[in-house]
């Protein structure tokens, strides 16, 4: 204990802000302490996995309140980015559902969205669009370790309910000297793609030892694929589409649905002997490949220098640069849904969980078939300057910094389609000559969708003009005399972030019995997010160069899931778009803009008006908390307890549409409003035995939504006047930022050296849920918001205006109002859950078993609540289930680890023309191996490979066996070898 108690305090206060740099401190305090606590390591070793453990174990020990860390294995994480990285740590997920590997991770049973992300232990501007920092946007390579900081103290920065996850940049001082290069090359089995990474790393001391310096830059090309398959819609059959369809189907359908609860499919002579809800087929399936392409560039630059004893100054710059120029989509899409397309089932109804029938393979006739090409390019990029000046001496340490940093996450999506449409039957109509298969019964791997002919669907015919533009409101659609379309579309979103910070904290040491000093601190932040949005449209283009040149064979025809998803389509066409949009750039009018694809803006789009603003806010800090050190009957208690008093100023511009089409108005709405937070906190952990630490947590935080999600205060109104109403979308204009009271407890046995068995449980209750709202009458204030539409009252559960409307229109001769927008839940949502860890190595065991070692850990959660209309209340993108197990072995020239991460089943939100009804995901798990070799004193080798298991990952609804969706990236594999010059 008097080892511990003789470290320097500045050096254990740099622990808590930079974990990293305590490792070798630490560790030799803990194996010269005769009476200190068995901490993660009696030795250090130097290089590899099992260092990488050990310090985890230390910084975790170190801390006073819950947390796990990750670092560096010999200078590397073995992992496709930082999410892949994070998610080997108990209570965190990473998002595969995200296109393009962005990984952005869940944080103990709450959405990415939930938790912090701290750079150094301080703000900065991450490229965010929309939901959370995506951790696919840096190079793991420039970081010395990742802590994720569960317990969260007043000292800490504010904004995570779930957690601050913090990304470590070690410090040129606390950096061993030396320099190296890494040359990469990574290879994804899914299209064959082989792409380079080169990263350098040096560290050089100055000024016997007083001036350090340090820089990581590295560059890697980035191409890999994921091919999908999307079931998009299901509807019922009907009379009009299916052959025989009264002696087949009418025991699954009533005669009336009056009086009947739903869900209820009426056809004339039903029976309702067997169901009244019909028979349902997939009616929409899709057959998609994305191709991922560009570059990622990260680096971090440093310097520090220890101008006396008691002064150190540093600085530290880094910068992210993920530009995916290449991005692309090509879809097939074939939909059934056409009053004209025959739709002849070949396999009997089958009842699946949800209580409907379902018949998952039929013959079709005449489908609708689309070939759509996407170009999305994107780009994350971030950069920061971070500054830092400590003093310190026995009785204080006063510390400043300040950050500059700004971010910038960009992507556009231009679109351009072939349609070939259902033509009429019968009467002389031949329909489109199409016909073909589907199977979806037998699972993936025996799944059917064919053409009965050789022929592609889409060609010539197709192309053929002359055309006509649907004109009103820009829309997309160019139509030909055959019914066929030509469509052009697609999205620009913006987001610019910008991060200025100053923060100053001072410490006195004291020596008083428990109160080992008191800490307080003030920080002003200056944060601006810029969001821009614009749709695509056909406006402006020269209809009569479409030409029949358009239309060529898909590159994914004969290689779509890598062979793996049965028989699918391959006479599989799609757009040629880099010469469509050469071909097609339009006219733009005087009153119209150019998207970044370079096609005319839509401004009737509710994503163009929603999603232009900005909001400024001030933040300004005051923080004081007591730090404490004691013994109880002999047992030592360290903590620390504080408050965090925050206050915002917050301004919203945001652009406000009234009416629709060309007769919509625009107009700037500013918002200004002040909100205080107040956040007690209090940590504690207790060195019940020398193995044996119990730690507990009580403290308050908050969260600012990203204002990409919530879509400030954009209000859209549009008059119903044949009906007498107005349809009113309010955005998001009352709501504040919503709180969390949460507690821990853990209990750690750190068995023996590198050793421990954890427990650690958590609840969050978390007041003002900001949820979306739709009942009239709960947004029907009397000033009807000030929107000039009269005066507002609710008569029955209807929102109803004073102003008089046509007779015989609206309610009771006034206008009536349909409003929907959002609140701050009144009814709290709680997330509780545990996480067990186990981490031992087995040097006590005899040669060649010395060598071994392994993680286990599994992490449960639940939410509980109500929505504010009395339904249960739950979190979509989180799994109640997850774990990691790690196994490893190692020798002094050679080492090999794997890792396998299972995650349950969890639900997903409805929206969106490719999501389609509320799904779930269903439970995966992956194995991930990797391997190091030290050819020479200088020079090593390394090669990884990620889901081995090549598994897939798909969506469901309600039933297994209603596949909605599924995603395949394949195997990807790495090697690496690395040259250290001194």
């Amino acid at each position: 204990m008097e080892t511990l108690k003789k470290m320097s305090r500045a050096r254990r206060l740099g622990c808590m802000v930079v974990p990293a740099m305590c490792i070798p401190a630490f560790a030799h305090a803990q194996d010269t302490a005769g009476d200190a606590p068995a901490a993660a390591a009696s030795q250090v070793v130097v290089t590899g996995y099992r260092k990488s453990y050990t310090d985890a174990l230390i910084m975790k020990r170190q801390n006073i309140g819950v947390s796990d860390s990750i670092s560096a294995e010999g200078d590397r994480f073995p992992d496709l980015n930082v999410g892949e990285a994070l998610q080997r740590i108990p209570g965190i997920q990473v998002n595969r559902e995200e296109d393009g590997r962005s990984a952005s991770v869940n944080l103990r049973g709450l959405p990415s969205a939930f938790a912090k992300v701290t750079m150094n232990g301080m703000d900065f501007a991450a490229p965010v669009l929309g939901g959370a920092t995506p951790m696919g946007a840096f190079d793991s390579d420039i970081f010395s370790a990742f802590t994720v900081i569960k317990s969260v103290s007043a000292a800490e920065q504010s904004g995570g309910i779930a957690g601050n996850i913090d990304m470590v940049i070690a410090p040129a001082l606390s950096r061993k000297e030396g320099a190296s290069v890494k040359v990469t090359a990574e290879h994804d089995t899914l299209g064959n793609y082989t792409s380079p990474k080169l990263s350098l790393n040096v560290a050089k001391r100055y000024l016997d030892g007083r001036l350090g310096v340090f820089a990581n830059l590295s560059r890697k090309k980035e191409k890999f694929r994921r091919d999908s398959l999307y079931i998009n819609q299901f509807t019922q059959l009907n009379p009009a589409t299916t052959p025989d369809f009264l002696n087949r189907y009418k025991d699954y359908y009533a005669s009336s649905c009056a009086g009947q609860p739903s869900p209820c499919v009426a056809a004339p002579g039903g029976t309702g002997a067997l169901s009244n809800a019909g028979v349902t087929a997939p009616t929409d399936i899709r057959q998609a490949a994305q191709v991922n392409d560009g570059t990622l560039t990260s680096g971090a630059f440093g310097a520090e220098f220890k101008v006396s004893p008691h002064v150190k100054v540093g600085g530290t710059y880094f910068f992210t640069d993920r530009e995916m120029k290449g991005t692309a989509l090509d879809i097939l899409d074939i939909d059934y849904r056409d009053a004209n397309t025959i739709l002849d089932p070949t396999a009997a109804p089958v009842k699946l969980s949800d209580g409907r029938y379902y018949t998952m393979d039929y013959k079709f006739t005449n489908p609708r078939v689309f070939g759509s090409m996407r170009k999305q390019p994107f780009q994350q990029k971030a950069d920061g300057l971070n500054l830092k000046g400590t003093f310190t001496n026995d009785d204080w340490r006063i510390e400043t910094a300040g950050v500059l940093s700004k971010a910038t996450n960009y992507g556009y999506q231009g679109q351009l389609d072939v349609r070939n449409t259902a033509k009429a039957l019968g009467a002389g109509g031949a329909g489109n000559g199409i016909t073909g298969r589907v199977g979806l019964s037998s699972g993936l791997d025996n799944f059917t969708m064919g053409f009965d002919q050789s022929a592609p669907a889409l060609g010539a015919a197709q192309l053929t003009g002359p055309w006509t533009w649907g004109g009103t409101g820009n829309t997309p659609t160019v139509t030909n005399a055959t019914g066929d379309v030509f469509i052009v579309a697609g999205s620009d979103n913006y987001a610019d972030n910008r991060v200025k910070a100053l923060r100053l904290d001072a410490e006195r040491f004291l020596d008083m019995s428990w109160l080992e000093s008191v800490q307080g601190g003030a920080q002003y932040n200056k944060n601006t997010y810029d969001s821009r949005a614009y749709r695509s449209s056909a406006a402006g283009i020269d209809y009569s160069k479409i030409s029949t040149d358009f239309v060529v064979p898909s590159a994914f025809a004969h290689d779509f899931f890598g062979g793996n998803a049965g028989n699918y389509l391959t006479n599989w066409q799609t757009v040629n778009y880099d010469l469509a949009s050469s071909t097609l750039q339009p006219t733009i009018a005087a009153n119209l803009m150019r998207t970044a694809s370079g096609w005319v803006n839509d401004p009737a789009d509710g994503g163009f008006t929603s999603n232009n603003f900005s909001v400024d806010d001030d933040i300004k800090a005051l923080y004081l908390m007591g730090k404490l050190d004691g013994k109880i009957a002999g047992i030592r208690v360290r903590g620390h307890i504080g408050v965090r008093h925050e206050e915002t100023k917050q301004t919203v511009v945001s652009m406000d549409r009234t009416g629709t089409g060309a007769t919509a108005t625009f107009h700037t709405n500013t918002k200004e409003t002040t909100y205080k937070n107040n956040l007690p906190s209090m940590l504690l952990a207790a060195d019940l035995t020398s193995k044996l630490v119990l730690r507990y947590g009580n403290y308050k935080t908050f969260i600012r939504p990203n204002p990409r999600d919530i879509s400030p205060i954009s209000t859209t109104v549009v008059e119903d006047a044949v009906n007498g109403g107005f349809s009113v979308s309010l955005g998001r204009v009352n709501i504040t930022p919503y709180t969390s009271d949460s507690q821990d407890l853990s209990l750690e046995y750190y068995n023996r050296p590198n050793g421990l068995i954890g427990l650690a449980v958590y609840r969050k209750k978390i007041h003002g849920m900001i949820v979306g709202e739709n009942r009239d009458a709960m947004l029907c204030p009397s000033n009807g918001y000030n929107l000039g539409l009269g005066s507002w009252s609710v008569v029955g559960d209807r929102c109803v205006s004073d102003i008089a409307a046509p007779s015989g229109k609206g309610l009771n001769g006034k206008y009536t109002i349909d409003v929907n927008g959002a609140v701050n839940s009144p009814n709290d949502l709680v997330a509780e859950g545990a996480e067990l860890t186990v981490q031992q190595t087995f040097d006590f065991l005899p040669a060649p078993f010395d060598g071994m070692g392994g993680v286990f850990n599994y992490s449960y959660t639940r939410t509980k609540g109500k929505s504010p209309d009395g339904s249960p209340a739950f979190l979509n993108n989180v799994s109640p289930r997850s774990a990691n197990l790690i196994l490893y072995y190692e020798t002094p020239v050679w080492g090999v680890r794997g890792v396998y991460n299972y995650r349950d089943d969890y639900n997903l939100p409805s929206g969106g023309t490719f999501s389609g009804a509320a799904r779930s995901v269903k439970a995966r798990g992956q194995f991930d191996l990797s391997a190091s070799y030290k050819l020479t004193d200088n020079l090593s080798l390394a090669v990884d490979g990620f889901n081995l298991t090549d598994t897939f990952r798909q969506e469901y609804e309600g039933s297994m066996a209603k596949l909605r969706r599924a995603d395949y990236d394949g195997r990807t594999f790495q090697a690496s070898l690395r040259y250290t010059f001194f």
